[in-house]
């Protein structure tokens, strides 16, 4: 691949199934995103289950997940870091700038004046010699600026006495101040671990989601959820379901943390769905995956209530045993059901025209 071809497809996305400038997806902001999305509505969303036993150590007792998820109608959000793509989600942060960020700012903060490329371990041993000439965080954090933002000053005092209590082991104010930096960048870095996920789909046709560990190679299911917006809260739930942005360049938000001690705002969220929660790489495009994202304080439970349960399709490697528990628990709450079978002299999976409850094919 030639360099020019190689730049502009670092400068594209896909989402859901159309081709965009980063740039331009980046200049939306989360409200623009989010209208964007859902002006034409899915009329259905599709969740691929596996439908294993595991056992719960804690309950002493082995539980069937996808089962409840399709008894219950519930979905679970899960944590990022649990994805099959280890890179999901994942923040592209250099240290060595966020260091760089975190000291210039905390030198601001104490007048101290250095310029715009000041080496950085100068720029700790002014902040340090500060911090030796107040002697106590008490003097410390009463020299330090008052910013008009309250979440800004309280972490400044909270940088201030962490820096005085990693002074009595590391015995060196240098050191305090890099290990105090430290703990703000694995702060930082976790910040996506306050958000959960559900992930679904558009089709319940796909490939690689019936063949991969979402369904458990054939053997699972996938649920087809009904959207039905006649409700405010299933348009409260809708939107909170976002598209995935599917793009070869990484992401990247160092910016952010510049501002990783003031009060969020919205285009800082934005940047971590932008930048993270919704990033996914080009490799995976043909998932056309959709998210419902919420932050660990709106979650009242999880797993949570979800649309209505329109139909399940049944894979193609299910055994029969499974199959007609399934069968059953449809046909007793007037579910649609079908099972997925290998169009002839094709790839493709489609539904079977007879009925999986009579069928006499057991793929154990």
């Amino acid at each position: 691949m030639n360099n020019l071809n190689k730049e502009f497809i670092d400068n594209l996305c896909i989402i859901d199934g159309k081709a965009y400038k980063l740039e331009d997806v980046e200049k939306m902001g989360i409200d623009e995103f989010s209208k964007s999305a859902h002006i034409f509505p899915y009329k259905s969303l599709f969740k691929y289950y596996p439908n294993v036993r595991k056992y719960v150590k804690e309950e002493k007792k082995y539980r069937n997940y996808s089962f409840e998820a399709l008894t219950n109608n519930t979905v679970f959000l899960q944590d990022a870091k649990n994805f099959d793509d280890c890179f999901d989600c994942a923040i592209d942060l250099d240290y060595n700038k966020f260091l760089y960020n975190r000291v210039h700012k905390y030198c601001e903060y104490f007048d101290i004046e250095i310029t715009d490329n000041q080496d950085v371990n100068l720029a700790i041993y002014l902040l340090s010699n500060k911090f030796y000439e107040y002697g106590t965080p008490e003097i410390t954090i009463s020299n330090a600026k008052t910013i008009d933002d309250k979440l800004r000053n309280l972490y400044i005092e909270v940088f201030i006495n962490k820096v005085f209590a990693e002074l009595i082991d590391k015995k060196d104010w240098n050191l305090a101040i890099f290990s105090a930096i430290n703990s703000e960048y694995t702060d930082f870095c976790e910040t996506l671990s306050k958000f959960k996920i559900a992930c679904f789909t558009t089709s319940p046709y796909l490939n690689r989601m019936w063949s991969s560990a979402y369904a458990d190679d054939n053997k699972g299911f996938c649920i087809e959820y009904e959207i039905n917006l006649e409700s405010k809260e299933n348009i409260d739930i809708y939107n909170y379901i976002l598209p995935v942005i599917y793009s070869q360049k990484r992401n990247d938000l160092i910016q952010l943390s510049l501002n990783v001690d003031a009060t969020p705002t919205k285009d800082d969220l934005w940047q971590i769905y932008y930048n993270g929660l919704l990033r996914k790489s080009i490799h995976w495009v043909d998932q056309n995956e959709w998210r419902l994202i919420l932050p660990d304080g709106f979650i009242n439970r999880n797993p949570m209530p979800f649309f209505k349960i329109k139909k399940v399709y049944l894979g193609n490697k299910m055994s029969k045993k499974e199959r007609l528990k399934i069968i059953k628990y449809c046909k007793a709450h007037s579910i649609e059901y079908v099972g997925m079978v290998r169009k002839l002299n094709s790839f493709d999976l489609v539904e079977c025209s007879s009925d999986c409850y009579t069928c006499k094919i057991d793929s154990n």
